[in-house]
């Protein structure tokens, strides 16, 4: 479990997790736990049967065994406690569940604020400082909608669209991650952007990440780190702008070498400072004109979350399996007698009623039901049940028709 500000002592468990980190980092650490499935299996091992892992040279066995990094384990879970800040070890199910898909991913993360569920829908939205009025423009444009939709907004709390990207969020109900280069004891970084980290704190709707120490001080040394993890957490990344040399295609290729999606908003080929991002998608990275870009690109990653949700929630069922012989089976229209019967839920016969003349795509469906007054999560979900209880079928290219059409 997660070591919270309430707990008397210091969690066992949490303790092994973090001295195994502060030995080792994520890339040692995990060979380690591939090895030995746990960190107290770790550091019950035999020197000998340590060193059969991969990597671990003399200093790193030492630092395993050496009692000043118990030790400053422990005074770190003490400092978390006392400031209020979580320690989520890589068990435990309040980790980010995209960062644990990570090849190496970090073996604690320190959280301010709370996840929940509906964060597994999150994306990252990155740009420059210093954005021209076009890239905040694009802002409002993408980002207001996803936020409103249901949208977990993932950034960096720096200055520009970092910042933007936050507050955008915030200012339609929305949630928002913000991933740190420093710890979370310290001074917010940049220091006027303190009173929006409040509020992201104390309106509830999100939470401040760290995989650093809490009284770790903000460095351009941290940055590189920083923006793996945001990338870590979302299901893809959209670029706003970019120069061709800017920090914010860092985000961009960690989010690619995870195989999440990349997604940039294209600019004026002339203008140096989208230089970054046109090329982005000259290499193949999606083009995104409008948060329906956006909801088309990560159409099926985003079902999946809410099938995750749904069964998490005990909300979804199993898929029925097919009738012998590879039949499709009849749908429930098709077996019930007399005129067609229609689901109770108006946002499901609302569906019905979009697909009863032909298939549509999926951002059509979006389209029509949120000027209904329906958010995407709820359409995503109830698309998910229809299809479910046998009342439609999902097309190659993202269309979905009634069964049996």
């Amino acid at each position: 479990m997660s070591q919270t500000a309430h707990d008397s002592a210091v969690d066992a468990a949490v303790l092994s997790w973090l001295r195994l980190a502060l030995a080792t980092g994520p890339v040692l650490g995990r060979r380690l736990l591939d090895a030995f499935g746990s960190p107290a299996a770790v550091f019950s091992a035999s020197a000998a049967e340590l060193q059969r892992v991969e990597g671990l040279g003399p200093t790193r066995l030492t630092r395993l065994r050496d009692a000043d990094v118990e030790a400053a384990a422990r005074r770190e879970c003490e400092r978390a406690r006392a400031v209020d800040v979580n320690l989520v070890p890589l068990d435990d199910p309040g980790y980010p569940p995209h960062l644990r898909r990570l090849e190496s991913p970090p073996l604690v993360v320190w959280r301010r604020g709370e996840l929940i569920p509906a964060d597994r829908m999150a994306i990252a939205v990155v740009g420059p400082r210093q954005p021209s009025v076009y890239a905040r423009q694009m802002v409002d444009r993408i980002v207001r909608p996803l936020a409103a939709q249901g949208i977990t907004i993932v950034s960096g709390m720096a200055y520009g669209i970092d910042a933007e990207a936050h507050r955008a969020a915030l200012e339609v109900g929305g949630r928002t991650l913000a991933v740190l280069g420093q710890g979370l004891a310290t001074p917010i970084y940049p220091r006027t952007h303190a009173p929006l980290a409040a509020e992201i704190l104390d309106r509830r709707r999100g939470a401040l990440l760290s995989v650093l120490p809490c009284d770790t001080e903000p460095s351009p040394g941290h940055f590189p780190l920083r923006n793996e993890i945001i990338a870590g957490v979302s299901l893809g990344v959209l670029v706003i702008e970019a120069g061709a040399a800017s920090g914010t295609l860092i985000t961009a290729r960690h989010a690619a070498a995870a195989n999440r999606p990349v997604m940039a908003c294209p600019a004026d080929a002339t203008r140096r400072a989208a230089e970054g991002s046109n090329r982005l998608i000259r290499d193949g990275a999606v083009l995104v004109r409008s948060a329906d870009d956006v909801l088309e690109t990560l159409a099926n990653d985003l079902r999946h979350e809410m099938a995750e949700l749904g069964v998490r929630a005990g909300q979804a069922a199993p898929a029925p399996e097919p009738e012998a012989g590879g039949a499709e089976g009849p749908s429930p229209a098709e077996t019930a007698a007399g005129p067609l019967p229609r689901p109770k839920d108006p946002l499901a016969r609302l569906i019905l009623a979009q697909l009863n003349e032909e298939p549509l795509p999926t951002d059509a469906l979006l389209e029509r039901c949120a000027r209904q007054g329906h958010g995407m999560p709820a359409v995503l979900e109830r698309l998910l049940q229809l299809e479910i209880d046998g009342w439609l079928r999902q097309l190659p290219g993202r269309l979905y028709s009634l069964k049996g059409r």
